[in-house]
Formats: structure tokens, sequence, C-alpha cells
């Protein structure tokens, strides 16, 4: 077990205004507080994209355990809720910009803290650029005189979101907010479609549960319902973007609690019921397994040759909207690792930066930048699913902050106490080390690489920080030692 290291530049925490609050963690306010709870949920709904997780990501859910993604999916609500009552009481104690790695680096040692940071960032490098790479196909098949090479294509779209992402943070809201509207009236229809014609009930697929072996449908055992879960772990996901928009939500830490558990609770609904109507609504289940989108062949079945524009539009809009808010939400964290002095002092001062429109603008470049080069690289596609065990160790990390926060701080350093405690962070923590040893071996040898690389800058920070870099400034806070 980890030894408990003593919090870094702690002060008590109270129930005092926002910017008292930041002053007390030893910052200053330079992010405007211009964002309303709904305007944070809106960013974060962007980033779950139900559209994109219920026409595409969920292929491969419906792949490993055919029927039984509809419990699994169950199962997954219920620790996507527990997540989010973790994460509510830990962002309200520290509500930063820096999200799910600001509070990691004050609750959990200096290692732990680093390997958060690799795989909390580098979600914001590979995400965006397979969204981008994602949408050209939709597009093309909107735009068919479209004919320029794809990479070149999803270039000019990473190029466009970036943009607006350096604008002020209403800007981005605003945008985010128009096309979830767009995103609800398509996932409305695909409900509405598939539920047209029902062909099974709820109860016969959960009670007979089948997936397809060697082409055919078979009875599926239990054991597949454990193995699903891993897979459905990376559908429902990115609701904690609700974190990273912290320091520019009005009401800061009294607000925060209610964005972060509103954007579960919404991620969850409109993914899971989508799901479980298509799979109703499948004439076929063998034709709905096979199908390369399995949702999309139930809409077909309904809508017919009308289907594919609706799912153009709508996968164009959704990857459109999740590609801004990741880079607006993981360019904020970079932004905070600048501020907090992780990194070599010139870079931390670049990334700590924010433009004329209070924005962090270095901190969106640094993520956009190397996901451009990933456009015109074959790596991407491992990228994508490796995504899904950089997800489950940030989690993990959050599972064990959860716990090891209420032996760190008392209780009256709380101005939110999640219920049914130590139930929640006991759930996720196993849940995700069983979504992590459900991996295959290659993703693992993966994230052992990426904790090397942490653990790296982990020690080479005690060198490039040594001598101090002016931490008593306002802002400035010790690095992750």
């Amino acid at each position: 077990m980890f030894e408990i290291a003593p919090p870094d530049n702690h002060v008590p925490v109270t129930n005092a205004e926002p910017q008292s609050r930041l002053e007390q963690l030893g910052y200053s306010q330079q992010l405007e507080r211009r964002l309303s709870v709904a305007e944070v949920v809106g960013l974060a709904m962007a980033d779950v994209s139900p559209t994109m997780a219920v026409l595409f990501l969920s292929a491969g859910v419906f792949v490993v355990g055919g029927t039984y993604s509809i419990a699994a999916a169950l199962i997954l609500s219920v620790v996507v809720v527990l997540i989010a009552l973790c994460l509510a009481e830990l962002g309200a104690m520290f509500p930063l910009a820096g999200g799910m790695y600001s509070i990691v680096k004050r609750v959990l040692p200096g290692p732990l803290a680093w390997i958060t940071v690799f795989n909390y960032l580098m979600q914001g490098v590979v995400i965006p650029a397979s969204i981008a790479l994602g949408t050209v196909g939709f597009l093309k098949d909107l735009l068919p005189a479209l004919t320029l090479p794809d990479p070149v294509v999803a270039l000019g779209l990473l190029a466009f979101v970036t943009v607006v992402a350096l604008t002020k943070v209403e800007v981005g809201a605003w945008a985010t907010g128009v096309m979830v509207i767009v995103e609800l009236v398509v996932i409305a229809i695909i409900t509405g479609a598939a539920l047209l014609h029902p062909h099974h009930s709820v109860g016969q697929l959960m009670s007979h549960p089948q997936m397809l072996s060697n082409g055919t449908l078979a009875m599926a055992g239990f054991g597949v319902l454990m193995a699903t879960l891993a897979p459905a772990f990376n559908v429902i996901n990115g609701y904690d973007a609700a974190l990273g928009f912290a320091e520019e939500l009005k009401g800061g830490e009294r607000k925060l609690p209610r964005a972060v558990v509103i954007s579960a609770v919404m991620a969850c609904v409109l993914i899971v019921v989508p799901l479980v109507a298509a799979l109703v609504a499948a004439p076929d289940l063998t034709q709905f397994f096979n199908a390369d989108s399995p949702v999309v062949y139930s809409v077909q079945q309904s809508l017919g040759p009308a289907a594919r524009v609706i799912v153009d539009i709508g996968g164009i809009v959704a990857l459109l909207n999740a590609m801004l808010s990741m880079l607006m939400y993981f360019g904020r964290g970079v932004y905070t690792t600048g501020r907090d002095n992780i990194w070599p002092s010139r870079i931390s001062k670049a990334f700590g930066s924010l433009n004329r429109f209070r924005s962090p603008a270095a901190g969106v470049l640094t993520l956009a930048i190397p996901a451009t080069v990933l456009l015109f690289t074959s790596a991407v596609h491992f990228l994508i699913i490796f995504t899904g065990t950089m997800i489950a160790a940030v989690y993990f990390c959050i599972g064990l902050a959860g716990l090891w926060s209420r032996r760190k701080f008392s209780s009256d350093e709380r101005p939110y106490r999640m219920p049914l405690w130590p139930l929640p962070p006991i759930v996720v923590t196993a849940f995700t080390a069983l979504a992590l040893v459900e991996q295959e071996a290659e993703y693992l040898i993966g994230e052992a690489v990426l904790i090397t690389v942490a653990l790296g800058c982990w020690a080479g920070a005690k060198v490039w920080n040594r001598g101090g870099q002016g931490h008593d400034a306002p802002g400035d806070h010790a690095p992750l030692t």
C-alpha cells in the first residue's frame, strides 16, 4: 500500500466564495466565471457525445456481449453514477480547471499523480485525432463530390474546432449547446424509429442471453457478461468534463457537484435507452450482431433509405461536438499543469498562460498539434482502442482518491459529501481494476510503457525543479515530486 503523503500547499477548505476558495488553494482567479450549470452540463454532454456512443462505439459491445449488452449497460450505469459521486465530492474540494489531474495531485502520492497526468492528457491528443478521421466518412457520404484525401479533410475539421476552442469559453459553450440539441433530436429519432416495430421484449433478451458464435446465435454464459464490462466502459464516458470548467462555473464548488452528477445521469439515460431500443427493434439478431453499426441496422429497418441522411448528419454533428469539447476540456488540463509548475520552468510558464480571450491557447495547441501528426499515421487505430485502457487507469486512481481523501482531510474540509460512502470508491476501484485486467496484452503493454514514461518524468521533476521556480508567486505551486 502506498504511504500517505502530506497535501501540497494544503490549506483548509471552507465554504467561502469561489474566488476566495481558489486563493485558499494558492491560485488567483484568471479564468472568468461565465458559465451556468446548464452550460457546463452542455459542454460535458458534448464530450459524452451520446449519438457517437450509440451509433458507433456500441458496436464492439454487441460483438462481445450479444444481448448481455443490456445487462452490461445497466451495471455500467450504476458504476457511472458512483464514479460521479466520487468526482462530485473530490471536485468540490478542489474546483480547479485540471479536472481529475488536480484531484489526484492533491490526494495521492506524486508517482500516481504523474501516471494520472499522462493517462489523462494523452486522451486529449488521441481522441480528437480519431474523431476528426471518423467525421470524414460521414461528410463524404453526405457530400459525394468531396474527393480530398481523408487526412486533409480531417485536418481542416480539426483546425476549425481548434480555432473555436481558442475563443471565449461561452462561444464554445454556445456552439456545443446547439450541437447537443441536434444530437438529442437525432437520438430521439433513432429511439422512436427503433421502437416503431418491436420484435423482442427486454425481459426475453435478458432472461435468454444470446450472442453470435461462428456466424450463428448461441446461448451466452455468465462469463460473457464479465467480458462485456470492459468494452462497455468506453461507451458511457466523458461526463467528467464538467470538472474541467470548474473555475469558469458561476457558483464554483457549490454548483460543481450538481453539474457532475447531472452530466453522468444524462449520459446513462441518453446512451442506454437507445441501445436497448435498438436491440428490441432488431428483426434479425444475427444480422444485427453482424452489422458494422448494429443500431444503424435497426434504424434502417424502420426508416429505410432515409436513415442514411439521419446517420450522416447525426454523426457529423456528434463528432464535431465531441472534438470541440475535448480540446476545450483537456486544454484546460494542460493549462493547470503549467500553472502547477510540474514541467521545466519555461514549459510551465507557456502552458500556464492565457490568450486575449482568457482561453488557455497554449494548452489547446499542445493537444491539437500532435493530434494533427496522428492524422497522417497508421498508429491512430491502435491508440483509439488504447484510449479505453487510459480511461480505466484514470478512474482507478479516482477510486483510490475517493478512499484516501477521507483519511487525509477532515469532514469540515468538504463542501459536498458523497452519499453511501465508502461504497462508491470501493466499487469504482474494483470495477476499473477488472476493466484493466480484461484488456488485451498489447494494450496492457502500452499502459506499462506510459507508466514508465510518467515515472521517468516524476524522477526528472526532482532534477529540473531543483532550486525552486518562484513557487511563492500567486498561482504557483509545488511540482509533482
